[in-house]
């Protein structure tokens, strides 16, 4: 079987068409027949007949002779097509360098965003006077911008540089320069010399809160509300930024409250705060809103995360109080200057000791009740008691420096009981009594005596102190 070529030539023309039938292209003329410093007006309509939409440019053509824009200005001219529709813009076409009358045509490109493929469409413009020109001149105006920085912080100024150099002959007494961007607006009135060159600087700021974005500067210039020069877009950005600032603090009795605003033109700022703390002020400190302790090269810092609010800001408050250790100090100080008010003037000690041990058990043992006055007064009148189980007996003793009981009387329920008669006891003073207990039988493990007692009369207060306990054996 024989093999069967396409040639390319029918290739290529079959791609063509498949492409051209892509999109079509209309150009109605709106105005087409005007003078040299008039403006013509084309709609130029752009049908897709993709299922997907599509987005096309529109190819300037003529320049430097023409100009062609739109109102608003575009730079590039482009165009939005929903699938299977179509849509038209209105083109402006300005003859700069024409001089004479005739009939002039202009290819102006037509441009698929998804395959590059470019439809001329031809636009026809005749002139029809040439009396706008100036000395057989079209008024023509070289223009470059820039922007300084071309990064805003909307916080600080920025710069607009605007260069005119005046082409020709021609005597501009009052050019309009207009500086549009989605941000700001101006308009500015400069006279332009014949081949004059002029320098324009505009200082401008913003609101400090203005959101980061990218714009686009647009400087356009006039002259009797015809523009001479083709638009010039200079990019430029506003960028974020973030301040954190010291609230001054507040002071009151032992209390100090403090506090960091944070600022940022970003709605969406979210960050961190920090403030250095040491561990033993975290235990007067109370934050709000709540903060975490975190420990960074061996410091200790409370961090908070920060979101800012509608208004783009956030603060964060530290209180230290020192009040409650205050409070606590004078209410020990007034707990121990209340415990000396209010004690006891007598102090009573009892002890133990030569304890005798028979048939493995305790059988006697020498017991001593210390009697002290404390205070800074005579007391007089004291009575001291102390008390023995049943099982044993006192045995009277002498010893020196010791005072023995006035009476021992026997108590069905408390054992026996020791008396002492104290009659003045000095401020200071301490006296011994003492006596010895002999058990009846054995005491076989822990022997447990019960505490003394002191009991006197201070004015019309009784007083009564009592002892510790005291035990042997066990």
């Amino acid at each position: 079987m024989g093999k069967f070529f396409i040639p390319a030539t029918i290739l290529l023309v079959l791609a063509n068409i498949a492409f051209a039938a892509s999109f079509d292209v209309k150009v109605t003329p709106i105005n087409d027949n005007i003078v040299v410093d008039e403006v013509a007006e084309f709609d130029i309509a752009v049908q897709n007949n993709l299922d997907v939409d599509e987005e096309y440019t529109i190819k300037k053509a003529g320049y430097p002779f023409w100009d062609m824009y739109t109102k608003p200005l575009q730079n590039p001219i482009t165009l939005k097509v929903p699938a299977q529709s179509t849509l038209s813009i209105r083109l402006f076409v300005d003859p700069l360098y024409i001089t004479s009358v005739d009939t002039y045509t202009l290819d102006v490109g037509v441009v698929s965003g998804s395959s590059g493929q470019e439809q001329k469409a031809p636009i026809t413009v005749g002139i029809k006077s040439t009396e706008p020109l100036i000395g057989g001149y079209i008024p023509t105006v070289l223009t470059s911008t820039s922007i300084s920085p071309e990064k805003i912080d909307p916080r600080g100024e920025f710069t607009i540089k605007i260069v005119l150099n005046n082409q020709n002959v021609l005597d501009y007494p009052n050019l309009t320069v207009r500086i549009e961007s989605n941000l700001f607006k101006d308009e500015l009135f400069v006279p332009l010399g014949p081949k004059e060159d002029k320098t324009i600087e505009v200082t401008k700021k913003l609101d400090p809160m203005t959101i980061p974005q990218e714009d686009r500067l647009v400087i356009a210039i006039f002259k009797d509300e015809r523009l001479i020069v083709s638009p010039i877009v200079k990019e430029f950005g506003v960028i974020e930024y973030v301040t954190q600032e010291d609230i001054p603090k507040e002071q009151s009795f032992l209390k100090i409250r403090k506090g960091v605003k944070v600022e940022s033109n970003n709605p969406d700022y979210n960050g961190v705060v920090k403030v250095e703390t040491t561990p033993l002020k975290n235990l007067f400190v109370t934050t709000f809103p709540r903060a975490e302790i975190t420990k960074e090269d061996g410091k200790h810092y409370l961090v908070w995360q920060v979101v800012v609010g509608s208004d783009r800001t956030i603060s964060v408050y530290t209180t230290e109080n020192y009040r409650p250790i205050v409070v606590i100090i004078v209410l020990v100080i007034a707990a121990v200057a209340l415990y000396f008010l209010f004690r006891s003037p007598i102090v009573v000690r009892k002890g133990i000791g030569n304890v005798g041990m028979s048939e493995g058990g305790i059988s006697e043992a020498k017991i001593v009740v210390r009697v002290k006055n404390r205070s800074a007064n005579q007391i007089t009148d004291i009575e001291v008691m102390d008390n023995l189980p049943h099982i044993a007996h006192v045995e009277r003793e002498l010893s020196i420096g010791s005072m023995q009981p006035h009476a021992i009387l026997k108590h069905p329920k408390k054992g026996l009981m020791i008396k002492w008669n104290i009659e003045t006891l000095e401020a200071g003073d301490e006296r011994v009594l003492s006596y010895r207990m002999k058990s009846r039988l054995p005491i076989l493990g822990e022997l447990s005596l019960p505490a003394a007692s002191a009991r006197t009369k201070v004015g019309e207060k009784v007083i009564i102190s009592n002892s510790n306990r005291v035990s042997v054996g066990g």
